[in-house]
């Protein structure tokens, strides 16, 4: 059986030429509901590409490859979409004319969030959203996850080489912490809240939800020392 570790053995060699980082950003993406941590590996690239030229080619070589895997997806849905009736046809596309900027929205956040977001991109490929829309939210919610991805890796670099390899449990902590308000709050309702209420409904959303984690944190901790 091949396990994640013997893909990344695989793509060693391409790792001088960027070409590693793309197809394993491709092929993790294009693998509908299976959630690969391939994230991991763009921040440990991070620690081999120093200059600020080689960091950028690896965010957007993976950024690139992220988003034609997700294309992948959208023909994967666009492909089932044969298998409905007229009728329903028609009332996807009716959902897809009225809330295509709301949409435009939530692909972005979803390609930008590590979230499981196939939920939503393969009903696009049903309803036969448009695919240069699609692509565009996709690549820059692709572009701006990567960008966090080697921000966060060159930064651990950098402190770990001042202040020594201490750091990184200190950066394990953060990282825990931030996937937790990731997974605790309700994407899917602030989405929905956006597309009937606007951004300003989202925001307010997004607020009550960070107040609901912390909440969760507190009697958490609380649990733990008492």
């Amino acid at each position: 059986m091949v396990t994640f570790g013997d893909i990344l053995e695989l793509l060693k060699p391409l790792e001088a030429s960027f070409l590693g980082p793309f197809i394993i950003s491709l092929v993790c993406n294009s693998i509908p509901f299976v959630s690969l941590p391939y994230l991991l590996v763009i921040i440990g690239l991070a620690f081999k590409y120093v200059t600020l030229q080689d960091r950028i080619l690896l965010i957007l070589s993976s950024a690139l490859g992220a988003t034609l895997g997700k294309v992948l997806i959208y023909f994967i849905g666009k492909g089932f979409s044969k298998l409905l009736s007229q009728r329903s046809r028609k009332n996807l596309e009716l959902f897809n004319k009225i809330a295509k900027k709301s949409l435009a929205l939530a692909i972005f956040v979803f390609a930008a969030l590590p979230l499981p977001d196939d939920v939503l991109y393969l009903p696009l490929g049903l309803t036969g959203f448009s695919l240069i829309i699609y692509f565009l939210s996709v690549f820059l919610g692709k572009l701006f996850l990567k960008s966090v991805a080697v921000f966060y890796g060159s930064l651990l670099t950098s402190l770990s080489e001042e202040l020594g390899y201490q750091v990184i449990p200190v950066f394990v902590v953060i990282s825990i912490v931030f996937s937790y308000y990731i997974i605790s709050i309700d994407w899917s309702k602030i989405v929905e809240v956006h597309m009937e209420g606007g951004l300003k409904a989202s925001v307010r959303c997004l607020m009550l939800e960070l107040g609901l984690a912390n909440k969760k944190i507190a009697k958490n901790l609380k649990n733990l020392f008492t």
